[in-house]
This record gives C-alpha cells, structure tokens and sequence, in this order.
C-alpha cells in the first residue's frame, strides 16, 4: 500500500494521489463530504464536495476506497439531499487553489508526504470560508494510486451509458428511452424571478449544467455553453415538478433539448428564479446536439413538414401558371 511508504518520500511518476474527507459542523448542523484528484504532475485535476442538512453524509468514511467515495458522492447529488449553493461555493474555492501554483503545490507536497496535519489544516481554511464555524470537525483520508488504474477506473464509467445513480434519477419521470438527465443549477434573481413555489410546468427557466464528471463536461461542451473560464446558462423547460412533501425538496425535472433533461434539487422555497427571456438570453444551438439524443418521430416530422411546404409551392405554382394561361386564351379570344 502507498500508505506504508515513509513519510518524506515524494511520489514517483505515474501516480495519483486522491484526497477523501469529511466533515461537520454541528453548530450549524451541516455535514460534508469532498474528493480532490491530484493528477502525476502534481496538479489538481479534479474535486467533488456536497454539504447537506443530512447527517447520513457524514457516515461515508475517509477510508473508503477512492471508486466507492467519488460514487457515494454523485449518488447523494443525484438523490438532491445538499445544498447546492453552499456546494458549488467550495468547489469555486478549490478551482482557485488549483489555479495558484504555490497553493497547489503546498497541497500536493503535504498529500505526497502524507502529512495529514498539513493537509487537514489546509483544507480546514478553505472550508472555513464557507463553513463559518471554527470548531468545523474535518477527517481526510489520503489514497495513491497508478495512473492506468486512475485512467482505466474512469473509462470503464464513461463507457456506461448511464450511471447507476443516473437511472435512479429517471424512475417516475416519463421520458423517453436513451435519453440523458443532467444534474442543473438554478439560477435565481432575487429582485424581479418568479418564487419557486410559483414555478408551474410549460414555464422556462434559467439554469446551469453541474460539471460533476466527464459525463456533463462532455453536453457542455457539445452545447456550446462554455465560455472561456465559465459555463454559460441554459434555457430549459420545466416538464415536472415533484415533492414528498412540504418539507422536503423540491425535484424540477426540465427539457434542455430532445433527449436531453436536467434534474433540480432546491430545499429553499422562497427563492426567485431566473426566467428565460428570449430578448437577452441566447437559445441552445440545436446543430451542436448530438443526433443519437434527437427524438427519431421528431426528425421524420420535420421532414413531413418540408415535404408539404414544398409541395404546397408546387400546388401555387400550377395554379398560377394555369390562371395565366386562361387569362391568355381569353384575351385571344377577342
């Protein structure tokens, strides 16, 4: 095991380094669990966090293998118990270490030599700018690994055409077979949105695609919604709207495009939602989808339609070059 190695000795090429945590803070009754993907160069490659309410976050320990925790963390983001604002805000503060090189070389020098006081109270800081709480109780787990079994790891996923927590998202949703749920962003507006609890189905809403694995940095990208160092909003349509009950979340599933939808976890009632505006906001560019994600009666009907368009141009034709030619004859006539 990497583990065993004595601490001091830097990793050799070819070896990534994964970092597991968890954390909680019971003042503020949150719970947290993170992964940071360390890539052979020593840079940060990716990272997944999740804070809930739910305390059964917090029972996944750092221990775990590194496959089972980056799973357990895309299951609960499917089944929408955490707070995606709270989430998306530690996942900004990451991207910012891994875009410093002395930060992201002092986390990786501290993970390589399995310092774990070093790393915990790196990653401690970065929480606490989030997490406003100083006694925040923070457990990491850190993991190495080679590159081919990182790389194979992912390619076996990527193969998938859904991921189990995937297909757990389509069940009572009425869509259509092969299609794709994206986990969404809201948007919100908090001067002139539409309350959520207003929010009705056929209504058009403003949100983002969360890039959690290759799996949505790959509709992004044939999406056309990245811009440079951000990920551009997109128009979607709400088809339904569910909730167990008043306390409990509320599920948004909408249409971004044939064979493409998006799933909506938001605890928080009151919020106001940005709406689409076809004056301001830019539509999806439907060339960019792929054609295994259109609807095939959809397609045939759109051929349908510029067949008849066409022959309705022939029918006007005739029909004026007959009306000429009997406007010809009778004027011959005379």
């Amino acid at each position: 095991m990497a583990e065993d190695r004595p601490q001091g000795e830097f990793l050799e090429g070819g070896s990534y380094l994964i970092i597991k945590g968890r954390f909680k803070s019971q003042s503020l009754n949150l719970y947290g669990i993170l992964f940071v993907v360390i890539d052979a160069e020593g840079a940060i490659e990716n990272q997944n966090i999740i804070v809930s309410t739910f305390s059964n976050v917090f029972e996944l320990e750092p221990h775990v293998g590194w496959e089972r925790y980056e799973e357990n963390i895309m299951e609960l983001k499917w089944k929408g118990n955490f707070n995606s604002s709270m989430s998306s805000s530690l996942m900004d503060q990451f991207k910012a270490v891994a875009a410093q090189p002395n930060l992201n070389s002092q986390l990786y020098e501290s993970a390589s030599n399995y310092d774990y006081d070093r790393v915990e109270i790196f990653i401690s800081d970065i929480l606490y700018r989030i997490v406003h709480d100083k006694n925040l109780i923070l457990e990491i787990g850190i993991q190495e690994i080679t590159e081919e079994e990182f790389k194979a790891a992912r390619e076996k996923r990527q193969k998938a055409a859904d991921t189990p927590a995937a297909q757990a998202a389509k069940k009572g949703y009425n869509v259509e077979a092969g299609s794709v749920i994206l986990p969404l962003q809201l948007i919100l507006a908090p001067v002139k949105g539409k309350p959520l609890y207003e929010l009705k189905i056929g209504d058009r809403i403003m949100a983002k695609i969360v890039a959690n694995s290759e799996r949505e940095k790959y509709f992004i990208d044939i999406l056309n919604l990245r811009v440079e160092d951000h990920i551009r909003p997109v128009p979607c349509e709400v088809i339904d709207i569910k909730a167990a009950s008043k306390s409990d979340p509320i599920e948004i599933l909408s249409q971004i495009a044939p064979g493409i939808y998006g799933k909506i976890i938001e605890d928080e009632r009151q919020v106001k939602l940005r709406m689409y505006d076809p004056g301001v906001d830019t539509p999806i560019n439907k060339k960019a989808i792929p054609a295994g994600y259109a609807f095939k009666d959809q397609a045939k009907t759109a051929r349908a339609e510029t067949g008849m368009s066409q022959m309705t141009y022939i029918i006007m034709g005739l029909f004026a070059l007959l009306l000429v030619i009997f406007i010809i004859l009778i004027y011959l006539s005379f």
